[in-house]
């Protein structure tokens, strides 16, 4: 055994190189989602600002993101980085183990959202931000990313980085050769951002706040569910809902549909349909108000494995998962922001729910798919579009909940949906398979024109032999 002494003891170097630590950081996150991140920090302000809680509580704030293919500038007017957050966390390389700011619901866990986005970008980067104290600027470029220093310069605005309204501004020039690439006007990196801001904000949008891209405002797409108020039966279209409060985590579920689901003549051509890109079928999962996962339609949400396997039957039922919580790492998220933790032991509690409220309404498709224009005429026509704040205040749903015996305090709500008559049915589907070309034939003969859909066809065979039987 050996004893060591100061006298024969040295220091050895195993700090980590800028440049490994620069390159490490913004391998595995891809650049829409580096954008994200910022939205994010914007995000985060806000939140400190303690919004009140009215229908559009965010609607006095506002995110402008302007791309080139020679600069990259996010510019919001969300309080600002506070002045002590600045100089001991927010340019931190990680998140201390304490933060004055943990009170609010991010998203973030380790601290480097920022840092890494704009790391991914360029190697002339400028923070601006000014709070209701102070207005300063943090220059980053090509000799600090070089240097062995990790200490920035936090300098008091000028006439040239000064700015108007509370909030922060980061402007990123000397682009890497493939991000410019992705920036330019020939790219449809522009159309692919627009289209995840939409999605992944959408539910912050609806409460007011304004993003903007390249100067125009991006719409939302929050989810609306069919919903028909008790009408003195006991079956009524409703979404099934579930919510759970305990050691600072917040979860509700709510799944139901968002329009009539297709008959089985839409289903049997089901192959010739492809959803809509925009389809928000199957579950979307919300931490913290950000969309991290979106209409999945997999394995991992249940599809395939205590579901059954997502097809076109079922391209009306939406499920809408929302955690939230003051301590980011009590969300299943992982930490690229994108995407569910499906290994942690909340996760996969919270699914056996979802599959559980997601069945409901997998059965009801089944027994009305024969029933379409039946179901329209008796169900459907009684719903309206309602949004999910409205529906977990409906006093039907409120005065209904139930407990649920897990050990966690959750209840929940579950619908009694209509069920067919029980009365032989006054039509049924036919169904047969014929060469292309010979549909195309029959097309031709009826309609003069080759190119009917082949249900058209069929069913105008059937009417022209039905007239002659009744003649």
């Amino acid at each position: 055994m050996h004893n060591y002494t100061e006298d024969n003891m040295s220091k050895i170097q195993a700090s980590p190189t800028k440049g490994f630590f620069v390159n490490m950081l913004t391998r595995d996150i891809d650049l829409d989602d580096a954008i994200l991140d910022l939205l994010d920090n914007s995000l985060d302000g806000l939140l400190r600002q303690r919004p009140e809680q009215a229908d559009e509580p965010y609607s006095a704030y506002c995110v402008d993101i302007t791309i080139s293919e020679n600069e990259f500038t996010i510019h919001d007017n969300c309080g600002g980085i506070p002045t002590d957050i600045a100089e001991n966390y927010a340019f931190m390389m990680g998140k201390p183990p304490a933060r004055e700011d943990d009170e609010i619901p991010t998203v973030g866990m380790f601290g480097i959202g920022m840092k890494r986005a704009v790391f991914k970008m360029g190697k002339d980067i400028t923070v601006i931000s000014k709070n209701p104290e102070k207005c300063f600027y943090v220059p980053i470029n090509s000799d600090w990313l070089t240097s062995d220093s990790w200490e920035l310069d936090m300098l008091d605005c000028d006439d040239q980085n000064s700015l108007h309204d509370i909030g922060t501004k980061i402007i990123v020039k000397d682009l890497y050769k493939s991000i410019g690439e992705k920036f330019s006007k020939h790219s449809d990196f522009i159309s692919e951002l627009t289209t995840k801001i939409r999605t992944h904000y959408a539910y912050i949008i609806k409460k007011g706040l304004s993003i903007k891209l390249n100067g125009k405002s991006i719409v939302g797409r929050p989810v609306e569910f069919l919903f028909s108020e008790n009408d003195g039966s006991d079956r009524n279209i409703q979404p099934y809902v579930y919510e759970e409060n305990e050691d600072g985590l917040s979860v509700r579920i709510v799944v139901g549909l968002t329009g009539q689901s297709p008959g089985l003549s839409e289903i049997d051509r089901a192959s010739e349909i492809d959803l809509p890109k925009q389809s928000n079928a199957g579950w979307t999962v919300i931490c913290n108000e950000r969309v991290v996962l979106y209409a999945d339609r997999t394995r991992l949400t249940g599809w395939g494995d205590g579901l059954p396997r997502f097809h076109y039957q079922f391209n009306t039922i939406v499920g809408i998962v929302e955690f939230s919580s003051n301590d980011a790492s009590k969300l299943p998220v992982k930490t690229t922001k994108e995407g569910i933790d499906a290994s942690t032991d909340l996760y996969l509690r919270i699914r056996k729910r979802m599959i559980e409220g997601m069945k409901i309404f997998t059965d009801y498709t089944n027994k009305w798919k024969n029933l379409k224009q039946e179901e329209k005429n008796t169900v459907i026509s009684k719903t309206k579009p309602i949004s999910i704040k409205e529906i977990v205040k409906s006093k039907n749903i409120v005065e209904n909940f139930t407990t649920v015996r897990d050990g966690n305090g959750g209840k929940q709500f579950k619908p009694n949906l209509p069920i067919p008559p029980s009365s032989t049915p006054t039509s049924k589907f036919i169904r047969y398979s014929k060469l292309i070309s010979d549909i195309q034939i029959v097309s031709e003969y009826l309609f003069e024109e080759s190119t009917y859909e082949p249900s058209e066809v069929g069913e105008a065979c059937f009417d022209k032999i039905l007239k002659d039987a009744n003649s």
